[in-house]
């Protein structure tokens, strides 16, 4: 059977992974005989005629971010029925898997939580709130960490306009901040909430708030003072401690900056090696061969909105009248 080609460009040659209406894709780049990954949202059917306008702008917001741990967007379009986002194909496991074979060293967790601090931080100085922080959307690949799926990102400055329906929740329940789950406004400082969350997970084997339905998550996100690290995983350095408690703050006015953050856990993990403390570590850019099983981009985040800033209208526009 003949594998299928977008835009006469990307031949799909292995589907990673499925969710709602997206795909992703094993493929190559016939043009640059390079290894690409895919994320196709099939249009054909769909009542939303925001859809490939949706697509777009997830392509549009990724791509704005220039940063060694954030995942890197090559092209999007349209072919036929079928919206598509290219990007740099990766190796190793989702945070998630990662989690679920055991908690990392405290030295390899607050590795990781930096680069990703990085990452946000990055973003953040951009104006772009990521929405979503969580195990799932991190990828780690020995020294390598990235930070994938800007699905759902906002860009903060933006009026809100967004695509969903007011008083929607966007977030995934362990890691979603109190502000989410009253339907308010994400910021910078919802980010390092769930960013608090995902700390926690890497250090303790388990997020702050556990439930067996979601809305008893977001019940105790909203009302519910979490637990100290110290707690949950005993033995941990106090400024550590001090540091998740901070994060966990359920004033947004209270949480520290990702780039503080990032900051205080490189210190942190280079007293743990030590060596005397620098700046934040530079992720080296790899050419990597093969993604194996591991998604790249959660295929479901389409589903969720994506708002677009006026830094980025004439991208849009361009996009419309193509």
């Amino acid at each position: 059977m003949p594998k299928r080609v977008l835009a006469d460009r990307y031949e799909l040659d292995r589907r990673l992974g499925r969710g709602g209406m997206a795909e992703v894709w094993r493929g190559i780049d016939l043009v640059l005989a390079r290894r690409v990954a895919v994320k196709t949202v099939s249009l054909a059917g769909s009542a939303d005629p925001t859809l490939g306008e949706r697509v777009h702008r997830e392509a549009v917001a990724t791509a704005a971010l220039e940063h060694p741990d954030i995942v890197t967007i090559y092209d999007a379009g349209i072919d036929g029925d079928t919206a598509y986002i290219v990007m740099e194909r990766l190796k190793g496991r989702d945070l998630a898997a990662v989690l679920r074979a055991g908690s990392p060293p405290l030295e390899e967790a607050l590795r990781i939580a930096g680069r990703v601090a990085g990452a946000l931080a990055a973003a953040h100085a951009s104006g772009i709130v990521h929405r979503d922080v969580k195990p799932a959307n991190i990828l780690v690949d020995g020294d390598r960490v990235m930070v994938v799926d800007f699905g759902i990102a906002a860009f903060e400055y933006q009026a809100v306009t967004s695509l969903a329906a007011p008083g929607t929740t966007q977030g995934t329940a362990e890691y979603m901040a109190p502000e989410q789950a009253r339907a308010e406004p994400a910021t910078r400082a919802t980010d390092m909430y769930s960013f608090g969350c995902l700390l926690t997970a890497l250090v303790a084997g388990r997020p702050p708030f556990t439930g067996e339905r979601p809305e008893s998550v977001l019940h105790q996100h909203v009302y519910v003072q979490p637990p100290r690290l110290s707690q949950l995983c005993p033995g941990v350095p106090a400024e550590l401690d001090r540091l998740v408690g901070e994060l966990l703050a359920k004033d947004p006015d209270e949480r520290p900056a990702a780039d503080d953050v990032a900051a205080v856990l490189t210190g942190l993990a280079d007293r743990l090696r030590g060596t005397p403390a620098g700046a934040a570590p530079v992720a080296e850019v790899v050419a990597v061969d093969d993604l194996g099983e591991a998604p790249t981009l959660a295929p479901d985040a389409v589903d969720q909105p994506t708002l677009a800033p006026n830094a980025v209208d004439q991208a849009t526009e361009a996009y419309r009248r193509r």
